[in-house]
Parts: C-alpha cells; sequence; structure tokens
C-alpha cells in the first residue's frame, strides 16, 4: 500500500522478502517540512514531527533568552509533552520499522532522533531569525545540515537492513523514577 509515497511493510503483501519491502520513513525533506507545518500525510509521522517542533519551538526562547515566563507556562510539562510523542513514536516504530538481526544497533530511537531533529529546526531557526552574529547563523545552519545529512544515513541504513533502532525507553523517564536505597 502506499502512503503519499511510501510503501509500508507491515501493509505489503506482495509476497517479496522483507530485505526488499520499502520502510515507511520520512525523506529528509519530508521530515523538514513536517517539522514546520508544510507537509501533509497520512503517515502519523507527519504529525509527530509537526508536534516536537511545536513543542521545541515553545520551549526555546525561554531556554535561550532566559525571558519571563508567561502566567500558565510550564517548561516541565512541555518538556512531558516530548517525551509522551517520542514516545508514541517509539511504539509505532516498534510495529512498522523491521528490526534486522546481526545488523548494527543505532545509540537513539526514532522517537529521540526526530525530536533532535526537531530541537536542531527550531534552534537554527531561532538564531537565523534573532541573531545578528553572521557566524553564528552559518553554524546554526551548518548543524542543521549535519542533522538532515546524518538523518538520511540513518534512513537509508535502516532500508538496506544495516542498521537497527533501539525500541525506545519506557521505565525511566524524569520525575518518576522511584529508587529505593537501602
Amino acid at each position: 500500500m502506499f502512503v503519499d509515497g511510501f510503501t509500508s511493510a507491515a501493509q505489503q503483501s506482495d509476497g517479496q522478502p522483507s530485505s526488499t519491502r520499502t520502510v515507511p520513513l520520512l525523506e529528509p525533506a519530508q521530515l523538514f517540512q513536517a517539522i514546520s507545518g508544510r507537509f501533509t500525510s497520512a503517515l502519523p509521522l507527519v504529525g509527530w514531527a509537526r508536534e516536537l517542533g511545536d513543542l521545541h519551538a515553545e520551549l526555546l526562547p525561554f531556554l535561550v533568552d532566559q525571558a519571563p515566563r508567561p502566567r500558565g507556562f510550564d517548561g516541565e510539562q512541555i518538556r512531558a509533552l516530548i517525551e509522551k510523542v517520542v514516545g508514541e513514536i517509539d511504539a509505532w516504530a516498534a510495529r512498522n520499522i523491521p528490526r534486522t538481526n546481526n545488523a548494527r544497533k543505532h545509540t537513539h530511537s526514532l522517537g529521540e532522533v526526530i525530536s533532535h531533529i526537531a530541537k536542531t529546526y527550531a534552534e537554527a531557526w531561532w538564531t537565523v531569525l534573532h541573531s545578528a552574529d553572521v557566524e553564528l547563523r552559518h553554524q546554526a545552519w551548518f548543524h542543521l545540515g549535519e542533522a538532515r545529512e546524518g538523518y538520511a544515513e540513518m534512513v537509508n541504513e535502516i532500508r538496506a537492513r544495516q542498521l537497527q533502532l533501539p525500541l525506545g525507553i519506557s521505565g525511566i523517564r524524569r520525575g518518576r523514577m522511584h529508587w529505593k536505597i537501602e
């Protein structure tokens, strides 16, 4: 089945071995468009990428400028929402992204990767729009380009069954850990 140009490995039933099926991941340009809200699709990754972009952008001014927080602003609540979206992406990835035995293991889950790219995107645009320092703006844009290249390489390796993503973390969350010290 095609979903905006993607063949869903979970829904494909053409009898092809899993190594030749397309993995339902966004291309780098589509991910950036999704984060910015300029791409729509039935693929849930698009909505989650947009949500992460919005959440990181909402949090950023208060981290960068140490601006006074408006009444009702809750940075911890925003971070908790980011964690929730990361968890939703990781749950989706566990169901839809093939896990290949003997493939190299990645250090971050898909949700963590998309959250990092959304944060980097928000930081780069914040810098470009608010900094008079040309070198700083260049560095921010260059860093965003590096994140894009890293994501593209990760997607290619996953599709080639050379990389396996971790399932994500479900047990340890900030503020929810309970340690018993004896």
